[in-house]
């Protein structure tokens, strides 16, 4: 059996969850809503939330009125996600470097730096020909990641963080790298001890500029937080782009 990859270890863990359980459901609902602002879809338009996690993003799709299909290729995070009740909504399993619905949907959201995971460079372009392909013609695609250019600057050479939720020691030291922006996580929880890790690439603009013309998109907007502020290189949290199939 091959050896699992960090984020299969990781986010089918409840502990991933216990460290990220502050990211609500009203902040989900701000940034879905600017979004839709800025997009002005039609009401017929079918979405993809990839790396949906538990579908927070995917309902607020939903609840505006748009049908909603989530994937991710956690099993314990689309189970959760099925309990929600919704006629919009939909999950289902699945790995983002795959085709899994050809020419379905006329847009495609990959949020809060679910993105960059792979080991290789070239299955970060695998995985966003793939997007391309599940796009309809003129389909838009919104792809929201960390400005490495700031985390670069506050992290330098590694920040060191405790953290006690609920009784659940958390122990996090995050570094970067040329390749990555690493973060170890060692979790205490009563006599149990485990190591995890994450790592992203360190994907700038310009990076992604790259990728994009080269897996068929042109880029339209970019954003630098989920208020949809100008993106500012040095300032911003985020790096959200907004592209278009070709």
């Amino acid at each position: 059996m091959d050896k699992k990859t960090w984020f299969e270890s990781w986010f089918d863990t409840p502990y991933y969850h216990i460290l990220y359980g502050h990211r609500d459901q009203s902040e989900a609902s701000g940034f879905i809503q600017n979004l839709l602002n800025h997009l002005n879809p039609e009401p017929t338009d079918h979405f993809l939330d990839l790396a949906c996690g538990k579908g927070r993003h995917a309902l607020e799709i939903a609840i505006q009125g748009f049908h909603t299909t989530g994937i991710d290729l956690s099993t314990n995070s689309i189970n959760h996600a099925k309990q929600i009740d919704h006629p919009l909504l939909e999950f289902h399993v699945g790995d983002m470097r795959h085709v899994h619905f050809p020419e379905k949907f006329n847009y495609i959201f990959n949020l809060f730096t679910s993105f960059g995971y792979f080991e290789k460079k070239d299955e970060l372009l695998q995985t966003l020909i793939a997007i391309n392909k599940q796009l309809q013609p003129g389909g838009r695609f919104v792809l929201d990641y960390l400005n490495v250019v700031k985390t670069r600057a506050i992290i330098g050479g590694g920040v060191h963080q405790d953290f006690d939720i609920d009784g659940v020691l958390f122990s996090t030291q995050k570094k970067v790298s040329k390749q990555f922006i690493s973060k170890q996580i060692n979790v205490t929880d009563g006599t149990d001890q485990y190591e995890f890790f994450e790592h992203v690439w360190n994907l700038d603009l310009g990076d992604f500029n790259e990728l994009f013309e080269k897996s068929g998109f042109t880029v339209q907007t970019i954003f630098g937080d989920y208020q949809l502020n100008k993106v500012d290189s040095s300032r911003s949290d985020r790096l959200i782009i907004i592209v278009t199939k070709h």
